[in-house]
């Protein structure tokens, strides 16, 4: 039985290079006011970033369990099982409505968290839709995503901690310290899959050089690595971040994908970020 991998927006990929990965993509909802709009189908990033620039402030819903059983339904009735990569349960209820509608098809779909969202869940979505292309079971590809089954680790840091505080996704100490003090944070999803404190400095450039030496040390300098280094409206911090992470390693990764985050994250976390991600397989 063939396999079709799906994933929500909080993943890097937009709806085109999903499907030019055989990838389907669950939006999540982009909220104005009583206005309800689906990431990458509804909103781009442009109009995004236009509306941010004039002072709306958006929110985001996540995809309901109808929308995941819809195109769980659908992907059955083409011939395919369907494994679906959320993104984390520990900032989303993302995960517990693709599951509850998972529960709908026994056997046939299967429901990951990836414990993370943007790079990180972009690096999940792609390992997997290779192994799906190599002919494994959803079962399989699950097993293989698993906690204690792939090495992982990401990092980011966020010019505005006044701004993602308000998200609700970070904790109050450490958007207190952020933001009062001025002190510049790195952040981590932690193994639970939650935002966390991973380091301080007091400039944004020394940040991204305390991410990179994070990360390198996360992934054991191993030269199967993969990365994904993400921003918004910050491309040449990526790229700087992305040659860091090469020159610390002493090689270049196995694999290393620079992308502008979806709205569904630029919503929560605002201009100027930047994450960098990795997998192990």
């Amino acid at each position: 039985m063939a396999v079709r991998i799906l994933t929500d927006s909080g993943c890097d990929f937009s709806q085109g290079e999903a499907a030019k990965l055989g990838v389907g993509v669950v939006p999540v909802y982009i909220i104005y006011g009583t206005e309800r709009l689906r990431d990458g189908v509804d909103i781009d990033k442009a109009t995004f970033y236009k509306r941010m620039a004039a002072g709306e402030n958006a929110k985001t819903e996540p995809a309901t369990v109808d929308d995941y059983k819809a195109i769980f339904a659908r992907t059955i009735e083409g011939g395919n099982d369907a494994l679906l990569i959320s993104m984390s349960s520990g900032i989303s209820p993302s995960y517990e409505n693709a599951k509850a509608a998972a529960a709908l098809f026994p056997g046939r779909v299967y429901v990951v968290d990836s414990r993370g969202a943007s790079g990180l869940e972009s690096l999940f979505v792609e390992y997997a839709a290779e192994r799906a292309a190599a002919g494994d079971s959803a079962e399989s590809i699950s097993k293989r995503l698993a906690p204690g089954s792939l090495k992982t680790a990401i990092f980011f840091a966020v010019p505005d901690m006044a701004s993602f505080g308000r998200s609700g996704r970070l904790p109050r100490a450490i958007a207190a310290l952020g933001s009062v003090m001025g002190v510049s944070m790195v952040l981590k999803m932690s193994e639970q899959g939650v935002v966390a404190s991973a380091g301080q400095s007091f400039s944004f450039e020394k940040t991204c050089e305390i991410m990179v030496d994070a990360l390198t040390r996360a992934v054991a300098r191993s030269p199967q690595v993969r990365i994904a280094v993400t921003h918004i409206e910050a491309e040449a911090t990526a790229k700087s971040l992305a040659k860091m992470f090469e020159e610390k390693l002493g090689h270049p990764p196995a694999h290393e994908m620079i992308r502008e985050t979806t709205v569904t994250i630029a919503t929560h976390i605002g201009k100027g970020a930047v994450g960098i991600a990795a997998i192990v397989p």
